[in-house]
């Protein structure tokens, strides 16, 4: 009996869905369009084949991968028929990049840029207070991680009070809303928050598409730029993402962010209760040494401590008395001595000593002269041998005595006549006047 096209392509349907199931394909993207619905239509393809896809807005809008012609992509999803055109189709779950290869060398890239810009320097980081009393909490509203923060911190800190602004945290845009958050809580009067001491940023674990979202640039500078504290508690104990190395805290899960920024009660009570126990036997003790000193204080010469002054009061009466008798002596001492300088210091002395001063000046003036008369004939005499060394060598002495220098034209004295050419003209210097001659 013959079916129905609907039929058939019911049954075509059915083959496709449960015969197959759920699959992983790869390939690259050929034509890709976004309807005005949100969804996604493209062709995966490869050297040999091609199929349809669709990739439904829901979706989609959880996804970090923008599809485009000549991606190559990792699709996970389900095949099906699609009753309208009675052709095959592939409903898409998710996606990534072939390998996650593109996404990496994203993270690598971004990481090298900020770190060259020193926004994961130690330097800029900020201290988080040692004893906060509230905390801004960046994060989902749904879901296990705020409850078990919650729980965590009013084990450790009752005392502090906690916000929730709540964001997504995965999904196109994410990392938007996250950093609005921060952006809002670093002016909270403007926004009408509560003032905070810190934020935390916090999700649970996922795949590297999953926390992409911390990944992306706008939201480290948004970190880099907050007045508060950040603490970045992302995924797991081994997922890393930007905003970690960016906030001034990575904590490796959000419960352990509660743990790194919160002083623990249990603790804080026992330290208490051990200030207290030492201060009470410190108390207890300073308590009966004054005890005893008081007891001893009793029993000793405070009892009647006139008596105990008595000794002290005839002390006192010695010294007097021997205060007294040392000013007397002294003023006497001092007596004395002033009459022996008045006696030395009289008229009659000092002309004495004026007159006597006189004589010794007279007596020396008159040593003096009488050696510089004797040093200045010893001088003279000196002078004078001199005088007649110095004429007896001077040339105008030989010449007085009869003798003559011959010079030569060139001024150099004749000394050898063997040695002088027939005609050469000399000049002679006489005892009185100069000649000029020839040799002959």
């Amino acid at each position: 009996m013959p079916l129905s096209v609907t039929e058939i392509v019911s049954r075509l349907k059915s083959a496709v869905e449960y015969g197959v199931g759920e699959q992983c394909v790869i390939g690259e993207i050929g034509s890709c369009k976004m309807a005005g619905s949100g969804h996604t239509y493209f062709t995966l393809k490869d050297a040999s084949a091609q199929l349809q896809c669709v990739f439904y807005r829901y979706q989609a809008m959880y996804s970090r991968v923008r599809l485009r012609e000549g991606m190559q992509v990792e699709i996970t999803g389900k095949p099906t028929v699609w009753e309208g055109r009675g052709s095959l189709q592939f409903v898409v779950s998710s996606v990534k990049e072939a390998g996650l290869g593109s996404l990496q060398q994203q993270f690598e890239a971004l990481k090298r840029k900020l770190e060259a810009e020193g926004l994961f320097s130690p330097s800029r980081k900020k201290p988080l207070p040692p004893f906060p009393k509230s905390v801004g909490l960046i994060t989902s509203a749904t879901g296990a991680v705020i409850q078990d923060m919650r729980h965590r911190l009013q084990e450790r800190a009752p005392w502090m009070l906690a916000y929730l602004y709540p964001v997504q945290v995965q999904g196109r845009g994410a990392e938007l809303g996250i950093a609005r958050a921060i952006e809002q809580w670093n002016h909270p009067a403007q926004n009408k928050l509560p003032q905070v001491d810190y934020l935390i940023i916090a999700r649970g674990g996922g795949s590297l598409e999953d926390l992409w979202c911390f990944n992306e640039e706008v939201l480290a500078r948004t970190i880099a730029a907050s007045r508060l504290p950040v603490v970045s508690a992302v995924g797991h104990e081994t997922d890393f993402t930007i905003a970690d190395f960016v906030a001034d805290l990575r904590a490796p899960t959000p419960t352990a962010a509660i743990e790194l920024t919160t002083p623990d009660s249990a603790e804080l009570a026992a330290n208490l209760q051990q200030q207290e126990n030492a201060l009470k036997r410190a108390c207890t003790r300073a308590l009966e040494h004054a005890r005893l000193r008081l007891r001893l204080a009793e029993q000793g010469p405070l009892r009647h401590p006139l008596n105990t002054l008595a000794p002290f009061a005839q002390r006192l009466d010695v010294f007097e008395e021997d205060l007294h008798r040392a000013c007397r002596e002294h003023h006497a001492t001092a007596s004395a001595r002033l009459q022996v300088l008045a006696a030395r210091v009289s008229p009659r002395a000092l002309y004495a000593r004026l007159q006597s001063a006189h004589h010794s000046l007279d007596a020396a003036m008159a040593r003096i002269s009488s050696a510089a008369s004797r040093k200045i004939e010893s001088a003279r005499a000196a002078l004078q041998l001199q005088e007649t060394g110095l004429r007896a060598a001077s040339p105008q002495h030989a010449l007085d005595r009869g003798f003559a220098l011959v010079r030569m034209p060139d001024g150099s004295l004749a000394r050898d006549a063997a040695r002088l050419p027939h005609g050469t003209p000399l000049h002679i210097t006489l005892s009185h006047g100069e000649v000029e001659a020839e040799v002959k």
